[in-house]
């Protein structure tokens, strides 16, 4: 190696759940994309799956942020029915993920995706990095209660948040040198629920707040408290929350990367 020339450093992401906050995630990721921050592993759990996929697969922020938007529970949902372990399905939103990604498998994506699962038979935790992405997203996204689990061979595979809902660690395991966190998920709320889907996901939001480990290189926290989990009208908000708080954090990446 010549004088003066670096080595690379390999940098990770970490996606927390937090369901339609998400959107906030894609607001950073647009940040990033107009700095020119390097991706190249992504671990992400319940929503940040779904935002890490996508970006993963080669979807502009902004259109990740949209897609989210124009989510309704009749085109991402449908009734599990009886005897069924939740009170939805969410193959369709699966199917819609795959669609968007083209049939996308973890090998075909631009940037290396781990998600976040958890085997509610066993209780540990599932790093998935094969197979279909758009199932992947299901399985890391399916909140006990409210969507039916995912088979995979002996396991059943739940939300990734029930673990590991802020998977800093993940990217240095798999061989990261610096990681950023975007963390949606462990901000108090500020509203009352208003349906119990709300209940269910603000259930499963406390559990998860005492799992995890907060050791990261640059933690990125965009103020979306006061937004519901299912606040769809509030998408473009909370994109514009996301990129400002990753606009704020770029001065640390950037030094952390020229280092």
């Amino acid at each position: 190696m010549g004088t003066g020339e670096r080595t690379p450093l390999t940098v990770g992401l970490a996606l927390s759940g937090g369901a339609v906050r998400g959107a906030a995630q894609a607001g950073a990721l647009s940040v990033f994309d107009n700095h020119d921050v390097p991706v190249d592993i992504i671990a992400a759990t319940s929503a940040g799956t779904t935002v890490g996929a996508l970006y993963a697969g080669g979807i502009p922020p902004k259109e990740i942020a949209d897609l989210i938007g124009s989510m309704t529970w009749p085109t991402a949902t449908r009734l599990a029915g009886r005897k069924r372990l939740g009170l939805f399905t969410m193959s369709p939103f699966a199917e819609l993920i795959s669609e968007r990604l083209g049939g996308a498998t973890f090998a075909d994506l631009d940037k290396r995706l781990i998600a976040v699962a958890c085997d509610i038979i066993t209780g540990t935790r599932v790093l998935i990095t094969e197979g279909d992405v758009g199932r992947a997203v299901q399985a890391s996204s399916a909140v006990p209660g409210l969507f039916v689990p995912v088979e995979d061979g002996d396991r059943l595979l739940i939300d990734g948040g029930t673990v590991d809902n802020y998977p800093v660690t993940v990217p240095y395991e798999a061989g990261a040198d610096v990681v950023i966190g975007i963390d949606i998920g462990s901000q108090p709320g500020t509203h009352r629920p208003r349906r119990i889907l709300d209940v269910i996901v603000a259930a499963a939001a406390v559990r998860s707040k005492s799992t995890g480990v907060r050791v990261v290189d640059v933690d990125i926290v965009p103020d979306v408290r006061e937004f519901a989990s299912f606040d769809f009208d509030a998408v473009p908000e909370m994109y514009e929350r996301g990129r400002a708080a990753a606009e704020e954090a770029i001065p640390k990446i950037d030094a952390l990367l020229s280092r």
